[in-house]
């Protein structure tokens, strides 16, 4: 009976554990189904962000919920591109950051938000057409960086003048000293620069450098002779005549000479030695008054009923140039000739009877028929004397008898 009850137990407990052996399998079989369908349903995103990019495994189907997974955060500025993308099998999302940068463009600073990736294409997302002269302080394939500042300085071109060259160079900034150092030009002590060497540099400037080059020199020099007048009352007043020829002397003279750019700027006397001295030149100056006017042949020997030669009694009176004696204050003569009191005597007559331009010698005077008279003047051997002296002198000379030779008739 024992046996039996001992037997029929074990068999009850066989069973049970056989019950729960049987359970345990089957939730090892549902626990690998779904973990197995887990696996499979997964897959590979590649998410790329500008220049970088991530792989992750997910089961998502949504690029947003992919974005979280991967811990990236989208902007409202960020552009987003799935087209590479398809839900459940992979594939990759690509996200372009706008990012700020600064340029500084010849010292003026603008921001731009650009999604370019490199400098490159920033500049031509923005329209920045960058000279092949400009500097950037940046590589043209430098990776874009929000907050980054971007230099372009733009190339100057001026012009260097020297020693006879001219040459233009690009520059982007600095002195006219900077420009003669990018030269390989040296100045010389007293060398000097247009504009000045430390003034700054300008587009479209020319600087001209100018070489400064002092010698010393001695040469000979003529040295002129004074002009002395002396009186001589042997000959007739308004002539003169060299009595002996002047001598040039000459000196030793030693200068300092300053050329700027091979040209004489200056020059400097530092000592004169007297080699031969110069000799007067001396002029004698007549004294002796003359005896009337200058009388030149006009060839014409007989005019009118009068020849040259012929000699006629006349008389004289005297007038000067007053409105009183001359009838007008103006000074003008009949045949243009102009008078003046105190005017040097020209030796003038006025008459009616004689061509004007006529000369006639009254007793021993020359004188030329320039002006014409009131009625009185008519007749045959009637002259007035032109007298500078003035009108008083007109009283004192008074009228009188003369002896009258025609010298010349008419000009």
């Amino acid at each position: 009976m024992i046996n039996q009850s001992t037997a029929g137990g074990l068999k009850g407990i066989s069973r049970a554990i056989l019950t729960a052996v049987i359970a345990f399998i089957a939730a090892i079989g549902i626990f690998a189904s779904t973990a197995f369908a887990d696996l499979v349903s997964q897959y590979n995103v590649e998410i790329i962000v500008d220049n970088s990019s991530v792989v992750i495994t997910t089961n998502e189907t949504e690029p947003i919920e992919i974005l979280s997974q991967a811990n990236i955060t989208l902007n409202e500025s960020d552009k987003l591109d799935i087209s590479g993308f398809t839900a459940g099998k992979g594939g990759s999302i690509k996200i372009d950051k706008k990012n700020t940068i600064n340029i500084e463009f010849d010292g003026v600073i603008s921001s731009y938000g650009v999604y370019a990736d490199n400098v490159n294409d920033a500049f031509k997302e923005i329209g920045l057409n960058v000279s092949a002269n400009d500097k950037v302080n940046y590589a043209l394939t430098d990776e874009i960086k929000d907050g980054m500042v971007i230099t372009i300085k733009s190339a100057m071109s001026v012009t260097l003048n020297v020693d006879g060259k001219s040459t233009k160079y690009a520059i982007y900034q600095g002195t006219v000293k900077d420009l003669i150092s990018l030269a390989q030009i040296t100045l010389g002590e007293s060398d000097y620069t247009v504009p000045a060497i430390n003034e700054n540099l300008k587009a479209n400037m020319s600087v001209t450098v100018y070489r400064v080059e002092t010698k010393i020199q001695t040469v000979k020099e003529e040295t002129n002779y004074r002009t002395v007048a002396e009186n001589d009352d042997s000959m007739t007043k308004g002539t003169q005549v060299v009595a002996s020829k002047g001598v040039k002397g000459e000196d030793e003279v030693t200068y300092e000479v300053k050329y700027v750019n091979g040209k004489e700027e200056s020059k400097t006397e530092l000592t004169r030695k007297t080699v031969s001295k110069p000799v007067d030149e001396v002029v004698k100056i007549g004294t002796k008054k003359s005896d009337g006017a200058d009388v030149t042949s006009n060839g014409v020997t007989s005019k009118n009923g009068y020849t040259v030669g012929q000699t006629i009694s006349g008389r004289y009176t005297h007038y000067c140039a007053c409105a009183t004696c001359n009838g007008n204050s103006n000074g003008i003569t009949s045949s243009g000739r102009r008078i003046s009191n105190g005017m040097e005597d020209p030796y003038y007559i006025a008459c009616n009877w004689l061509p004007l331009g006529s000369v006639i010698n009254v007793d021993g005077t020359n004188y030329t028929v320039v002006d014409r008279g009131g009625s009185g003047l008519s007749s045959v051997g009637r002259i007035d004397i032109f007298t500078p002296e003035g009108h008083s002198a007109c009283y004192r000379y008074g009228t009188g008898s003369c002896s009258i030779e025609i010298v010349r008739l008419g000009w």
